[in-house]
Order: C-alpha cells, then structure tokens, then sequence
C-alpha cells in the first residue's frame, strides 16, 4: 500500500513537470522576408521561393472534319451527267422491287415533291388522304384528300400529318449526288420509246448498274444491292412550282 501510494505521488509530480513546461515555453517566433514568406530563420529569406504550382490546363483537340469522298468519272460519263443540270422538274411512276411498291405518281423539283397515291391512306376509322407533300430540304410531309368527290373527300382542305421517312424514295437527282465512280459500258437499249445508255457504277465499295437518259442525263431504271428502282414514263422540266403546292378547294 505504501508503494501504491509512493507511485503515485511519483505520477503527480511528473504531470505537474510536463504542464509547467508547457505554459512556460516561448511561443515560436517568424521572420517576415521582404517577398512575404514567413520563415523559423532570417537566413532563409536568402534562398529562392519555391516554384509556384501552375494549372494544368487539358489539351485541346480540335475536330477533324472528315475528308471528302473522292469522285471519279470517266468523261463519257461525266458528259452524260452534266446533261442533268438542265432537269429543273421530274414526273415519273415509282416501282421498287423485289418489295414491289404501288406505282405511285411523282411530280418533284429539287427540293419538292408531291405523290398522288394510288390507293387512299386511311388516317382514322372516318378519314383518309390520297395526296403527299414533301419539303425535301426540311424533310417534313403533310398529306390532304384532294379527290373531288365529296363523299370520298368530304373536307378537301384538311390538313393530316404524314411520316416524312414513309413517303421519301430515292430521286433519280439522289442517285447522281450518291455516286463516286462510274463509266458507260458501251450498251445501250430503248426504255418508254427513249434511248437509255447503260452506266456502271459505285458507291462507295458497292457496284450496280444504271440505264440513263440520253438527252437528259437523268437514271431511268437501277439495280444496286440486288434490288430494282424503276422509274417510270419519266418525264423531264413538265412539271410547275404550283403543281407542288395543295390548291385550297372549295
């Protein structure tokens, strides 16, 4: 018991040691240097100021815009296209086969195009429309019934909303933009009483074949990736502006 006791008086003093020393003990002192460091020492207002860490700033990539795709035409086919240029209107029936399609009517300038069905869209159980309108540039369509009989049509002038990518095809003005090789074959063969010459062709990897209008440059009848795009009674620059803009009917 008098060893306990002994010890801890022993304890006592040495914490009573420690807290003095600690209340006691100078506080530390910094040197201000001219350039505002805070230092222990004067003499190290002499060595230089660490680097300052400066923002990593990202790297930047610019985009690369992706490089044209190269055309290549022989000049008897590139004789043969030019003659396009002249084509401001086409009218032709559209068959696309082996997925064979009604041979719709197609009256279309480069950036309209209207398509008289050949059978009537029903729209709801008490409504239909027989006629499409396309923007070819803001890819938008809009359908009306324009048959003039009243019990068929009986509001001429509504207005229904249609499916752009449903009603679009691929123009005969389409496949010329698609292009990026071709050359005439030699061959040629009368199609609807017109001379058509025989061009071979590609997009990009993919071949197929194309008979052309001789006079006009326009494609007549194509087959690519085993399918046939059949341009009808084709006729060229017959077609008006107002034929591709719905006449309010009364």
């Amino acid at each position: 018991m008098r060893k306990e006791l002994v010890l801890a008086i022993i304890s006592l003093i040495a914490i009573g040691v420690f807290m003095t020393s600690c209340a006691t003990a100078p506080p530390v002192k910094y040197y201000v240097c001219s350039d505002g460091r805070q230092v222990l020492d004067s003499n190290q207002c002499a060595l230089p100021a660490p680097p300052k860490e400066e923002p990593v700033t990202p790297p930047v990539f610019e985009e690369q815009e992706p490089e044209p795709v190269k055309v290549i035409l022989t000049d008897s086919v590139k004789a043969l296209f030019d003659k396009s240029a002249k084509v401001s209107s086409l009218q032709y029936y559209y068959v696309e086969s082996p997925n064979t399609m009604p041979d719709n009517k197609y009256l279309m300038s480069r950036d309209k195009m209207k398509i008289a069905l050949r059978t009537k869209v029903k729209f709801d159980p008490t409504s239909q429309y027989d006629t499409v309108y396309l923007d070819l540039v803001g890819k938008t369509a809009w359908a009306y019934c324009e048959e003039r009989m009243t019990g068929l049509c009986p509001d001429r002038n509504r207005i229904y909303d249609a499916d752009y990518d449903k009603y679009i095809i691929i123009t005969p003005f389409e496949w010329l933009k698609r292009i990026t090789w071709a050359d005439v074959t030699g061959k040629s063969k009368t199609i609807d009483s017109r001379n058509a010459i025989e061009v071979s062709f590609k997009i990009k990897d993919d071949a197929g074949t194309m008979f052309v209008d001789g006079f006009f440059g326009i494609p007549m009848y194509v087959n690519y990736k085993d399918k046939a795009f059949d341009y009808r009674e084709i006729t060229a620059n017959m077609v008006n502006e107002s034929d591709l803009v719905h006449k309010l009917l009364t």
